[in-house]
């Protein structure tokens, strides 16, 4: 999601002041023998929700730059209850190229078409391609009944999910016959390890923000006017974080909070594999209090259980000093993550207080109770990884130390729910880890209460008979 305030009415009302001068002209078709430029700037617009004033704002932006003989700029945009079109922007005009009618733009196919036709009618030796909208990182819409996903469509209720990315990026890959050189997302939330690995095979570099995007979003203009002739990848994606962030220190955008960086995808493998090591390391051991309170001091984004990856092990560490193998492992995540990380840059609205300091530039899913949501199993990234496995070891030993410490004090009600989720999974790995915590409490301290100790006995007989149970 972006975040969208009051300033929407004026917004508005400097759009149909400043219309005139950036009018679609009549619509034109692209030349037969297009030129192959340095780089086309695409961006698939997709303002069919409550962000339309600042979609018409931020092509007005680009117009304030337009293509040249190096640079083609190319939007499609959906209006909030309007048709869609596809435009070619030109220094301080929008022109429209073809009507599109009304378009789904939560469907990643759209995303692929509109890509498609850029390659055949403004070629170019880089390509970037954005993708604007609400966003909200891994999550899909659905949960938890909050907007969260990417490109949504008010007027389908359709989103692009995580997956779907994939494919996407994929597809337009080979429609390019070539990496995309850099994807952007203005959008929310997106800047997280969940979404790089969705789109790495595909894409060169991407940049995006940890946290909420203010309604502006990118400054267009900013980023346009630094694109020059010769540049890499690399440099413009370095760029474009630099322009992001001065324009919210009192620039072209103001003051406002924000966090924006670039990634060098070509990292993101090396960052899962150090990650697994990391997460093999947290499962050898007890480490749910640690981690849970280091955690708690995490820089949190919108959705608190987004937390900045880097910060995080800055907090850890201090607590498993003199644990090699957990700090070797660590050591090893951050040398990878700062890899992946070519660039990044905080904003913040007061001049005294930057809330997002000690963001570092790329986020990543672990809630502080290690309640892991269901459909996060689904992603690729999870399926690649162990850091579901390690958030899921993390409650288990969360829930058995509740359950140990409760049973100290005579009170078995963690127990009795570990018996009937015995019953209906005896190889559950929650009731194999308070089996042996319990035997060494009841039996070698014997730290059970005397009076209770029959009652326990009783219980843990059956917890034993029901993980034995075919």
């Amino acid at each position: 999601m972006r975040k969208v305030s009051s300033i929407i009415a004026a917004t508005a009302l400097m759009i149909s002041i400043s219309a005139a001068s950036f009018a679609a002209t009549p619509a034109k078709k692209p030349a037969k023998k297009a030129v192959v430029k340095d780089w086309t700037f695409a961006v698939f617009l997709n303002a069919d929700n409550n962000l339309d004033p600042f979609g018409v704002e931020d092509q007005e932006e680009m117009a304030r730059i337009g293509s040249n003989e190096n640079v083609n700029v190319v939007t499609l945009i959906d209006r909030e209850r309007g048709p869609a079109q596809i435009n070619y922007i030109e220094k301080g005009k929008i022109k429209k190229i073809k009507d599109m009618g009304e378009l789904d733009m939560g469907d990643y196919k759209e995303l692929v078409k509109f890509v498609k036709f850029v390659k055949e009618n403004y070629p170019a030796k880089h390509y970037m391609i954005g993708i604007w909208n609400h966003g909200s990182g891994w999550k899909a819409k659905t949960d938890k009944n909050v907007v969260r996903g990417v490109s949504y469509d008010d007027s389908s209720n359709n989103h692009i999910t995580t997956n779907e990315l994939t494919t996407a990026t994929k597809l337009c890959e080979e429609a390019l016959g070539q990496k995309i050189d850099v994807i952007n997302m203005d959008c929310c939330l997106m800047g997280m390890v969940e979404v790089a690995y969705a789109i790495k095979d595909h894409c060169n570099y991407f940049v995006g923000s940890e946290e909420v995007e203010a309604g502006k979003g990118t400054p267009y203009d900013d980023v346009l006017k630094g694109l020059k002739p010769g540049m890499t990848a690399k440099d413009f994606a370095n760029h474009w974080v630099n322009a992001y962030a001065k324009s919210y220190q009192g620039g072209s955008q103001g003051r406002d909070d924000s966090t924006q960086s670039a990634m060098d995808l070509s990292k993101i493998d090396a960052l899962v594999d150090a990650l697994n090591g990391f997460s093999k390391a947290i499962m050898s051991g007890k480490y749910a209090e640690k981690v849970s309170a280091a955690v708690a001091k995490t820089v949190k984004f919108e959705y608190p259980e987004n937390i900045d990856l880097l910060h995080f092990l800055k907090n850890f560490k201090p607590s498993v000093e003199g644990d090699s193998s957990v700090i070797t492992a660590m050591d090893k995540v951050e040398k990878a993550a700062r890899a992946v990380i070519i660039n990044n840059k905080t904003t913040a609205r007061s001049s005294s207080y930057n809330r997002y300091k000690d963001a570092e530039g790329i986020a990543i899913y672990l809630p502080q109770r290690f309640n892991l949501e269901s459909k996060y199993l689904d992603l690729g990234f999870s399926k690649a990884s162990m850091w579901d496995d390690m958030i899921l070891a993390l409650r288990s030993q969360r829930d058995v130390k509740e359950t140990v410490d409760n049973a100290c004090k005579g009170e078995f009600k963690g127990l009795k729910s570990a018996i009937s989720e015995a019953k209906k999974n005896p190889r559950s790995q929650y009731a194999r880890m308070l089996v042996r915590e319990l035997n060494y409490v009841a039996y070698t301290e014997k730290k059970i209460p005397a009076k209770d100790q029959a009652e326990f006995d009783r219980l843990f007989k059956s917890l034993k008979s029901a993980m034995q149970a075919r």
